[in-house]
Order: structure tokens, then sequence, then C-alpha cells
């Protein structure tokens, strides 16, 4: 008898170790198709457009199985894509609460809760989020990128600066770019004040930040030319052309004043040449025809405006023209139809828009530093081609 109970101990242990096994897999497999139904069960009232319903089961789903973190990311973001920013900011609190997560997915959940607080207004949540991940090695660029359109948003110049070794530590042309206008906008306050040395200041810290601040040289030509500092401004707007060909056209005559003031109009002349001859502008084109019809007489500067229309035609440059025209006809009707289509080019022109965003399209009559539609800084130029520069 007692031989035949070893016989069977092994038996047993086999078989207990069998049903211990069916034991484990029966329970996963309970697990899995709890984990199945929950999901069918919220994909069937998010597909029913009872997304509430969807979201309060599929954050359940949550709980069994960290596997479907990814998930839960990608539903909150379609929310929030299709402006459902409540839903999408309750799918991402849920996340941020989940102890068991890993750290980079608590992160990740905090940055697109900020997100979402942002694109709701909600600006001062917004900013709590951004800065507790400051120094994550995944986030802390794009939240610092955040919290400098949070301050942009609310005007906070000051607070933005104070970021100030953040960014310049990133090395994000961007963020230094972004930088240097937190300084010209508080420069600009300044200049209302008249506090100039104030002003000079914050612009040469604007520029160390960013030396391609066209719009800081702007403000220093400002305040040179204020105080008859006539060479200085001018040095300001030839950085400007070397920094932003394309906004120059914008300061053309405000240049023209200051080497007017210093006795120097030949130089200016054959600056404005060389910008010519670089950008094959308008604004260029027109003052430099201005020094030809002083200097050689207005057939001369006549036969550049052909050539240059011919080379690139624009309709500001062809109103020029007309306007040429109408100084040597000795003909009353043809003076009058000469000044009838200068007219008519004159109100189309008008209709049109002078500036255009070189980041998003945005086009407007006005000039503004940050772009209404991207908020994206300095990129508003005059627009280029057939209908401008």
């Amino acid at each position: 008898m007692l031989e035949l109970l070893f016989l069977l101990l092994p038996v047993a242990m086999g078989y207990g170790w069998f049903m211990g096994r069916n034991s484990v897999k029966q329970n996963d497999h309970s697990a899995k198709q709890a984990l199945s139904i929950k999901y069918s069960t919220g994909l069937n009232y998010l597909l029913s457009n009872q997304q509430d319903k969807a979201i309060d089961y599929l954050l359940e789903a949550l709980k069994v199985e960290d596997d479907t973190v990814e998930a839960h990311f990608a539903m909150a973001n379609l929310f929030r894509r299709r402006g459902e920013l409540d839903r999408a900011l309750k799918v991402h609190e849920h996340l941020v609460r989940q102890k068991h997560l890993p750290a980079k997915d608590k992160q990740q959940a905090a940055y697109e809760l900020g997100k979402d607080f942002f694109s709701a207004g909600l600006y001062d949540r917004a900013e709590t989020m951004f800065e507790k991940l400051l120094k994550s090695k995944h986030y802390g660029l794009k939240s610092l990128d955040y919290l400098m359109r949070i301050y942009q948003s609310t005007k906070d110049w000051s607070k933005g600066i104070s970021h100030k070794k953040a960014i310049v530590k990133t090395k994000d042309k961007k963020l230094l770019h972004n930088l240097a206008n937190f300084y010209c906008e508080l420069a600009t306050t300044a200049l209302a004040e008249d506090n100039f040395i104030e002003v000079i200041e914050l612009l040469e810290l604007a520029l160390i930040y960013d030396a391609n601040s066209c719009r800081a040289n702007w403000l220093l030509a400002q305040i040179y030319e204020k105080h008859q500092q006539y060479n200085e401004a001018c040095r300001c707007y030839q950085d400007i052309y070397q920094q932003d060909k394309e906004f120059f056209p914008d300061v053309i005559d405000e240049m023209q004043n200051c080497y007017h003031q210093l006795d120097a109009d030949d130089e200016y002349f054959k600056f404005i040449r060389k910008v010519y001859d670089e950008t094959g502008g308008s604004s260029a084109l027109i003052k430099y025809l201005s020094h030809l019809e002083a200097k050689y007489g207005n057939e001369k500067a006549k036969e550049f405006i052909l050539l240059a229309l011919k080379k690139r035609p624009t309709i500001k440059g062809f109103k020029h023209f007309i306007k040429m025209q109408m100084v040597n006809s000795t003909e009353h009707d043809n003076t009058e139809n000469l000044d009838m289509i200068k007219e008519l080019i004159g109100a189309y022109l008008n209709l049109k828009p002078r500036y255009s965003c070189r980041t998003c399209g945005f086009n407007s009559s006005k000039h503004y530093w940050a772009c209404p539609s991207c908020h994206d800084w300095e990129q508003l130029k005059p627009v280029r081609g057939l209908e401008g520069e």
C-alpha cells in the first residue's frame, strides 16, 4: 500500500500542476474576454454617437491592461481635433491620475492635458502643466514653446523673458526669435513712455538673443532718427536689408530721409540701385527712377523702367510708368486718359492686401509684427509678384 502511495504521488503532483496551469489560463482568458467585452461595448457606444458612455467604458478598460494607453491617447486626440475638448480633457485627466503608468506615458498625458487646456483658453492651468514638464527629456522643449505661446497670448512679456536661461540652453532658433520679440514688446512700451535709455538696452538684448531681428533694428532706427543720430539710423536700415530683404520696402522712405539729413543722397541711391539689382523690387525701382529723372532726365528714366518691366512686370511699376507718361504728355485728352488708367490701377491695388504671412498665408492690408492667424513673429511681409513688389 505504501509503495502504491509513492507511485501515485508524482501523478497527483502532475495533475495539480496541470489543473493549476489550466486555472491560470482560464483566468487570463476571462480577463481578456472581459476586456474584449468592455472594448466592444465602448466601440458600439462610440459608433452609435454615445461618446460619453463610450469614454466611460474605454476608461474602465484601461484599469485592466496598460497596453490600452496608446488607444486612449488616440481617442483623446481625435476628440480634440473634432473640437470636443471636454471629452479630450476627461481622457487625459484620467491618464494623468493612473499611478501605475510608466513615467514617459504620464509625461505624455500631462503634455496632452496641457495642450487641451491651451486649446480651451485655460492658460493658467495649461501653464501649470507645462511648467511641470520643463525638465522632461521628451517634452521639455515642446512645453517651453507652449509656455511662450501662453505668454504671447496673455501679453505677459516679462514672464516669458524669465525663461531666457532655459531658452538659451535649448539653442532653438524659433524660441530665441520669440524671446527677442518679447524684448521688442517691452521696448515699444518704454518708447511710448519716452524711456529712451531703457529702450536701447532692451533692443540690444533682443539683438543678442536673435541677431536677425529686423524689428529690433527698426525700433533702434526710430530712436536714433528722433535724436538726430542719422548715421546710426542709416546703419540700422542697412542691417534690416541684410536681415530681411522682403521687409526692407517698408523702411525705404525713412532710410532716404536719414541719408538726406546727412547730405548723402548719392550714397543712398547707390545703395538703392544695389537693392534693386539684388531683389528686383518695385519700391526700389521707383526710388531709383526718381534719381535717374533728376540727374539724367525723363527719357533716361523711361528707358530704364521699360527694360525693368519687360524683365519683371508688376502692376505697381506699370502705374509709375503711366505717371511718367503723363508728365511728358502735351495733349489734354491723352493726359485725361492716362490719368483715368492710373486711377483705375491705384483703385485695384488698394483692394489687394499689401502683406502676406510667409508661414500660413494670412493676407492683410495692415502690418502686424505677430501674425493674427498663426501668431508667428515677423512673418508678415510685403506681397511679391505681379500685384506686389
